[in-house]
């Protein structure tokens, strides 16, 4: 049997159009296969190869080469916010 993690996400901004399937909402708690990276977790959400991106994992940035080889764990805050912008 897979074992899960229990991972705390939190969409900002104009990412909340990314929400799970049938949710709403900035704030939601996934149950993810064990080995479940961050590209994993975009793919399943739909997001954009090209969709400007911040994340936040456990308060540290993670760099878009290292989505894919970033696991989550059980009981990480992952934040995907849009890019900060300066103007």
């Amino acid at each position: 049997m897979t074992q899960s993690v229990s991972v705390n996400l939190k969409l900002g901004g104009a990412m909340v159009q990314y929400a799970p399937a049938n949710q709403t909402g900035s704030r939601h708690v996934l149950n993810l296969d064990q080995n479940t990276s961050i590209q994993t977790l975009l793919d399943r959400l739909d997001v954009p190869a090209e969709q400007p991106l911040m994340i936040i994992l456990n308060d540290a940035m993670v760099a878009r080469p290292e989505y894919e080889s970033t696991l989550l764990s059980d009981g990480d805050a992952l934040s995907l916010m849009p890019p900060i912008q300066a103007g």
